[in-house]
């Protein structure tokens, strides 16, 4: 009887038991008892099992599968320094509220503090951004009732939403037969049903209000916040324009003027998830009288967050009466933004490089869109569709793990696209690292070539000594022969109909297509002659 075995094969089919149906392995020896019971379970046809090299790639992988399949997605790794390159995807899982299992192999915790090789204190190595963190192990002689307990914690553990962490020490030998004292069966829990919080009355009505939706929309279905807006008779506000063809367009855009913002004051404004994009949406909110949330991880994860009006899901109303002109109002402003934008988008920019890209896009596709520069240029310029599924790392907004995020997302769906800026590329460029055996999905990845940090540009610290050594970050690399390099086709565009051409093409497998732009101080000028236009 090898209790180290044992364990690993009793976790593994209670975390399938519920609901892992994935899993991301990074290789490693004091791991290999869970990750071969994960492949015989992989075999078996019970789930899919992916490797990849880099620890910190393998998590953002797991947390893109996690965000497309809406399931429980385990990764894991072997022990030391392995799992503190989880952190990063733990964190932005944790402020995404996106169910992440974290699977740290550890040595015997007698080795602890002792220099022993590769070792060291993995318990509550992620803090705060677990919601569970268990330190699980197997008795030295086999128990009866052992395999009822371990099932017992995992199953009580994954009933937590967010990351979880499960530290397991296995005690050599790390191979062995499955025997034990009792079935392997026993023990398995009931499953306990989840209470969903419950929608309460609106507490305050005002004809002029306004819905105001963060990128990841609090996971609110689209459909229900367009019924709650015909309701209300309030207009959309988003930083996610192609999540519906009923929101305002270009809302950055419309309320970087003083004025338009004051011409369009809200009484009240509903906030709909976070927003993280532009200072003209949050500034346009502390105009309002009132300020409703919602966002049901203000329960557990923004516990500081404040308004007039706080709830954990949409509230209910019912059909007022709504005054027509308010929205009239809203929709006259943005039509005239829109006729101005459409002028400065003829031309080769990075402006009208992602609105030809988005526009482009198959109906029914998947984007994946990166944090920096192209999430902010979809808000401000995109043309509303609701034909797209859109995601974005909106929780910490960081542009790491994005290449590893998009693959996870592509992986369950048919056709995927990515935008994304040459450093955000280049910091996850791992994530294009697949073995011969690993499925590459199918995913066109559009690469912003700026020769650095683009957003820097924009920002007030342009211009200011040490600027490009310490903010712009030149890297002088062809990201095309980058990612021929891990074996990736790439090619350089430098045009808008060559951009288009290549959108169409019905390829297989991962593409990366390398929009060149002349320079990051153009672009910065291009921003703020539109604004300036605008005004």
């Amino acid at each position: 009887m090898n209790p180290t075995t044992v364990l690993a094969e009793v976790i593994v089919d209670q975390l399938i038991l519920n609901g892992v149906r994935e899993v991301v392995v990074a290789p490693g020896s004091r791991n290999a008892p869970i990750t071969m019971a994960f492949f015989r379970a992989h075999q078996a046809g019970r789930v899919r099992l992916h490797s990849r090299i880099d620890e910190r790639s393998a998590a953002f992988l797991a947390l893109g599968i996690s965000k497309a399949s809406n399931l429980p997605t385990v990764v894991i790794c072997t022990s030391g320094s392995a799992a503190a390159n989880f952190h990063p995807a733990i964190l932005e899982a944790h402020h995404s509220d996106i169910n992440l299992i974290a699977i740290t192999a550890d040595r015997p915790a007698r080795l602890r503090h002792t220099g022993a090789n590769q070792t060291t204190n993995q318990v509550g190595i992620f803090g705060e951004a677990v919601n569970v963190s268990l330190d699980i192990f197997a008795p030295v002689k086999p128990v009866v009732g052992q395999v009822a307990k371990w099932r017992s914690e995992i199953s009580t553990a994954l009933f937590e939403n967010g990351p979880i962490h499960l530290n397991i020490q296995f005690e050599e030998p790390l191979l062995g037969d499955l025997e034990w004292i009792e079935p392997l069966s026993n023990g398995i829990p009931e499953e306990e049903e989840r209470i969903e919080a419950l929608a309460r009355p609106l507490g305050k009505y005002e004809t002029n209000g306004v819905i105001l939706v963060g990128h990841d929309r609090a996971a609110i279905p689209m459909t229900d916040i367009e019924r709650l807006s015909e309701n209300l008779g309030w207009p959309i506000l988003s930083e996610d324009p192609l999540s519906s063809e009923k929101i305002i367009p270009h809302a950055s855009l419309l309320l970087g003027n003083a004025s338009r913002r004051e011409l369009l004051k809200p009484k009240v404004a509903m906030v709909i998830g976070r927003l993280t994009l532009s200072r003209s949406l949050n500034s346009y909110l502390e105009l309002a009288d009132q300020k409703i949330i919602v966002d049901s991880r203000i329960a557990e994860i923004d516990t500081a967050r404040s308004g007039d009006e706080i709830h954990l899901t949409l509230p209910e109303v019912t059909q007022q009466k709504v005054d027509p002109e308010w929205l009239k109002t809203f929709v006259k402003s943005s039509v005239e933004i829109h006729s101005k934008v459409l002028e400065h988008l003829k031309s080769w920019s990075e402006p009208a490089v992602v609105s030809e890209f988005v526009s482009q896009l198959p109906e029914k596709s998947a984007l994946f869109v990166a944090s920096s520069r192209p999430i902010r240029d979809i808000e401000s310029f995109a043309t509303p569709r609701s034909d797209l599924e859109t995601f974005a790392n909106r929780g910490l907004a960081g542009i790491d793990g994005n290449i590893s995020t998009a693959i996870g997302i592509a992986l369950n769906r048919k056709k995927t696209f990515a935008v994304i800026g040459d450093l955000a590329f280049l910091h996850d460029v791992n994530g294009l690292l697949l073995g011969p055996e690993e499925v590459q999905p199918d995913l066109i990845i559009l690469v912003i070539s700026n020769d650095g940090g683009g957003i820097f540009s924009t920002l007030p610290q342009n211009g200011v000594a040490g600027f490009e050594k310490i903010f712009g970050t030149p890297h002088g690399r062809s990201i095309a022969k980058v990612a021929e390099s891990y074996g990736i086709p790439g090619i350089e565009v430098r045009t808008l109909e060559a951009l288009g051409a290549q959108i169409a093409r019905d390829t297989k497998g991962i593409r990366v297509i390398v929009a060149v732009m002349p320079d990051r101080e153009s672009n910065a000028k291009l921003l703020k002659q539109i604004s300036t236009d605008l005004d």
